[in-house]
């Protein structure tokens, strides 16, 4: 009885071994880990020149960015990471919580292990959150940031979004939640996304926090997002050197679409590049 038990646990072991490594995105030629706060971050490197981070969505991975890679490489050394517990990244916490805090100290991790120096950096949705974390908690770190769909806190209509159309069988279908992550991470991250709904204390980013990101920084938000455009214009006023821009018909992803996409790539360079207030000076 006991060898059939171990060979039916070791059995168990290597189905869920399988879903965590083989059924997800594979490794890039260009991927590497580091070990960072008891986690092991995927990213990759594209292009050369002053570093340009650019930080996914909850759910989601590295090759969101695929489609403005090209564009980005172009002009920066772009670097694009697995956000903890995301695709190819592990995440060493197993509770359903999920901490943006603690994301935002893994991406100060990376900065310091890749001693990249001041960056510049885009985060959509959770990406952004836990840009605006980190460059509130070392703001010396960054140069100019691009959050995106971002928001301080879980409001109620974002709650109630989640709550009514994201169940976790639901997500992680619609998240191609296998193709990613594999069957059993992508089921954990679904249910992580659903708790959102009631998750207090994560995000909680204060207007006295905002003030402290000394970072150029553009404010990017779809007019039609679930989350309220009126967390947008909330980091536009606290963070002292902001700018912001809502994108018509932009919903949660502004930056998709044919048009959406070559028009943030665009605003995008022109900010990072120092354009973005070149235009008509009032006398």
């Amino acid at each position: 009885m006991t060898r059939v038990f171990v060979s039916t646990l070791l059995h168990f072991i290597l189905l869920l071994s399988s879903d965590f490594v083989v059924a997800q995105e594979p490794v890039s030629p260009k991927g590497k880990f580091a070990n960072i706060n008891g986690a092991k971050i995927y990213y990759e490197e594209h292009g050369q020149g002053e570093p340009l981070i650019l930080l996914h969505g909850f759910g989601r991975t590295a090759s969101d960015w695929q489609a403005f890679i090209p564009e980005f490489s172009k002009h920066y050394r772009v670097i694009v990471w697995d956000m903890r517990g995301h695709g190819r990244s592990t995440n060493p916490d197993t509770s359903v919580v999920f901490r943006h805090a603690v994301a935002a100290k893994d991406l100060l991790g990376l900065i310091d292990n890749l001693k990249l120096g001041k960056v510049k950096a885009i985060g959509h949705s959770s990406g952004g959150i836990l840009l605006l974390y980190a460059a509130s908690m070392q703001p010396e770190r960054f140069e100019a940031i691009v959050p995106m769909s971002a928001q301080t806190y879980f409001s109620a209509e974002a709650r109630e979004f989640i709550e009514k159309n994201a169940k976790p069988e639901a997500y992680f279908q619609f998240n191609d939640g296998e193709k990613l992550h594999g069957k059993v991470k992508g089921m954990f991250i679904a249910r992580q996304f659903y708790y959102f709904h009631q998750l207090q204390g994560d995000p909680a980013i204060t207007p006295d926090q905002l003030g402290l990101i000394k970072a150029r920084t553009l404010v990017i938000h779809g007019d039609n997002d679930f989350i309220p455009v009126s967390q947008a214009w909330e980091i536009f006023q606290n963070v002292p050197k902001a700018n912001l821009y809502i994108v018509p018909n932009g919903w949660h992803m502004p930056h998709l679409g044919p048009l959406n996409g070559a028009d943030f790539t665009r605003r995008s360079l022109e900010f990072f590049k120092g354009e973005w207030n070149n235009g008509f000076t009032p006398k």
